[in-house]
């Protein structure tokens, strides 16, 4: 199958390469910048409707999974108007160009940060965390943060495309990525950071927030899993089975590494971040049709990841 997949150059992206590569696919990368990580590279501005068009059109393109985006919480936070330019705009962007194109369908990534702005209220007789599942709704007054409501639009952009112009999508929701190649941003490559330049572990709080981290290839191969027919128009959460607290994964880091501190300090400007108490994202739906589950332990995850960092970055 001819595949595209924009942000091919990033975390996530390569990986997703990688996977459908493996699965014989013929993939080009459409990306703003080259990392030297993927061939079949070519340069686009995702904003520009007539460029990604002609590069859809001509590799007679099948599918588009559109990975590129503004991934960093707080880049949107400083820069509110690019996140919306890239995010939404880009949303558009691909949606149309695939129309254009005569792509069969285009493959959204998400975030299950959506559940922000999801109805949270647990009743006083309910026992235990609150499910949500791709039938939860959002509310009016949405998820608080610039990252998450760029990320619902797209969403609502496919349903827009779907419905007005019978383009097809999947939604996919990624839980909370790591592995190899993590760009700096994300916490277990800053924990990774400070740990191999002999600084303490920063941890922002007491360390008890809980995550449902999901490793990357774990993710890269739900996604070919989200090229059968099931998937046509469905959305799926791609979430983790087990929670994890910001402590246990700075543990799991100064394991492998072989030293390391923690201190606990207090940062204001993390607002607006994805809040996992009293809550349970189910990622059910992604198994009964897809058949895709999360087969990674943390713990060795963790040791893939600092072996990587080890291997890849320290000896650079």
């Amino acid at each position: 199958m001819n595949i595209t997949v924009t942000g091919g150059s990033g975390f996530i992206g390569s990986h997703v390469i990688d996977a459908l590569r493996n699965e014989g696919h013929s993939v080009t990368n459409l990306d703003m910048v080259d990392r030297g990580n993927a061939d079949n590279f070519e340069q686009v501005d995702i904003r520009d409707v007539n460029q990604i068009t002609e590069a859809l059109s001509k590799h007679k393109i099948e599918v588009v999974f559109h990975l590129a985006a503004i991934a960093n919480a707080r880049q949107s936070l400083d820069d509110p108007i690019t996140t919306v330019d890239i995010n939404i705009k880009g949303a558009a962007v691909l949606l149309e160009a695939a129309k254009r194109a005569n792509v069969k369908r285009v493959v959204m990534a998400s975030t299950v940060w959506y559940f922000n702005a999801v109805d949270r209220s647990i009743p006083d007789n309910h026992h235990g965390p609150k499910i949500l599942d791709e039938a939860s709704q959002i509310l009016p007054e949405g998820g608080g943060h610039i990252y998450t409501t760029s990320k619902i639009a797209a969403e609502l952009l496919c349903h827009d495309y779907q419905k007005l112009y019978g383009q097809e999508f999947t939604i996919l929701r990624f839980g909370i990525p790591y592995g190899p190649r993590m760009w700096p941003g994300l916490a277990l490559r800053a924990f990774m950071d400070n740990v191999f330049s002999d600084k303490p572990i920063q941890i922002f709080g007491d360390g008890s927030a809980v995550r449902r981290f999901v490793y990357v290839e774990d993710l890269a191969k739900a996604h070919c899993l989200a090229l059968s027919d099931a998937a046509i128009n469905q959305t799926y959460n791609l979430e983790g089975e087990k929670d994890v607290t910001i402590k246990e994964l700075a543990e799991a880091v100064t394991k492998h590494a072989g030293k390391g501190t923690i201190e606990y300090v207090i940062d204001p400007t993390r607002r607006g971040e994805l809040v996992m108490d009293s809550i349970e994202i189910s990622n059910k739906k992604a198994e009964r049709e897809l058949g895709w589950k999360p087969e990674t332990q943390l713990d060795e995850g963790v040791r893939r990841a600092v072996n990587w960092y080890q291997s890849e970055i320290l000896n650079k």
